[in-house]
This record gives structure tokens, C-alpha cells and sequence, in this order.
């Protein structure tokens, strides 16, 4: 009995140090791209715009029929997420302003509502367990754009998912949102 455990340990200990690697391997080019282009999308977007285009961004956490845990998550990334998209439009160049209803949205200023399709949070013990990249986050919003008169000049829904946290997916739809918003107001 005491032979097939050292036997056991022994083989377990052989795999153990077989499969560990004591050098790093080099980086092969495509991995410094997806790095890079990482860092890059977790960049605000930079605009040259004017200070007189006034935005109002109202956020919208969707379905309101889930379970509250699933609610208080979604408040949670819609408050992270409309704070975020608020300071992306002031670096962007715009004068922008978190509102909570569209009655409080200025004259004169055009009215970005954000709404939450649907949150994917994954699983935080299967990531601690597994390993990052095992569970991964899902975030799909849908914006529209409003002029100062009220009609509606652009809409669209996108989505992401990362195997990172929720903060990657809200920063990388938050710069889809605000490009999008650039290209229609011609900035």
C-alpha cells in the first residue's frame, strides 16, 4: 500500500515538473499586436470637437423583470458605465451631462440614451477556479441618438465580451458609442 502511494506521488510530482516551464517563452508578434490593440481599446476616444455641441446621456438598465440580484448588478454597470461614457464625451471635446429622465435634458443639447440589452456577469468562482478566459463577461447595449428638436438621427445595438471583468466590456461599448456619436455629428 505504502509503494503504490510513493509510486502515486512520485508520478504526480513528474507531471508537476514536467509541465511547468522555468523560462518564459518569447512573444510571437501576433500576441504584442492583441496587446497592443488591448491597450488601445481601453483608451477613451479622442475627438477634436468644438466646446459649443452640448450631449445629454441618459442611461437605461433595461429589463426591470429580473431577479434583484441581476438588477443591482445592472445598476451597478449602468451608473459605472454612464459616468464613464460622460467623461469619454468631455475628453472627446463635447460638454456633456449625466441626466436620469429626458425632461431634464437642456434645450439646444442633443440627447444620447443608453440601454442595457442584456448582461452576462460570468462566474467569478469558475474564474478564480479555472483560470481568466474560462468564464467570460457579455455586455450588449443599444444607443440612440436625438437632436435638439427630438428626432431620432442614430441608432444601434453592440455588444462585446471579455474575459477580463465588466469594465472592459462597459470602456471598449463606451468608445464604440462615442466614435459612432463622433462620425454622425461630423466631428
Amino acid at each position: 500500500m505504502k509503494r503504490l502511494m510513493l509510486i502515486g506521488l512520485i508520478i504526480v510530482l513528474g507531471v508537476v515538473a514536467g509541465c511547468h516551464s522555468r523560462t518564459d517563452a518569447p512573444k510571437v508578434k501576433n500576441e504584442i499586436k492583441q496587446e497592443k490593440m488591448a491597450k488601445a481599446e481601453k483608451m477613451p476616444a479622442e475627438v477634436s470637437a468644438g466646446k459649443d455641441t452640448k450631449i445629454s446621456v441618459m442611461m437605461d438598465v433595461g429589463d426591470d423583470s429580473l431577479a434583484l440580484e441581476k438588477i443591482e448588478q445592472r445598476e451597478r454597470l449602468n451608473d459605472w458605465m454612464g459616468r464613464d461614457l460622460v467623461a469619454m464625451f468631455k475628453k472627446a471635446g463635447y460638454e456633456a451631462a449625466l441626466i436620469e429622465n429626458s425632461g431634464q435634458s437642456k434645450k439646444g443639447t442633443y440627447l444620447l440614451k443608453v440601454t442595457i440589452l442584456k448582461y452576462n456577469a460570468g462566474s467569478k468562482a469558475a474564474r478564480i477556479v479555472v483560470g481568466f478566459g474560462a468564464v467570460s463577461v457579455g455586455l450588449d447595449t443599444k444607443y440612440e441618438l436625438f437632436a435638439p428638436e427630438g428626432n431620432r438621427i442614430l441608432s444601434d445595438e453592440h455588444g462585446v465580451g471579455s474575459s477580463l471583468d465588466w469594465t472592459s466590456c462597459a470602456r471598449k461599448l463606451n468608445k464604440q458609442t462615442v466614435d459612432a456619436v463622433k462620425k454622425k455629428l461630423g466631428r
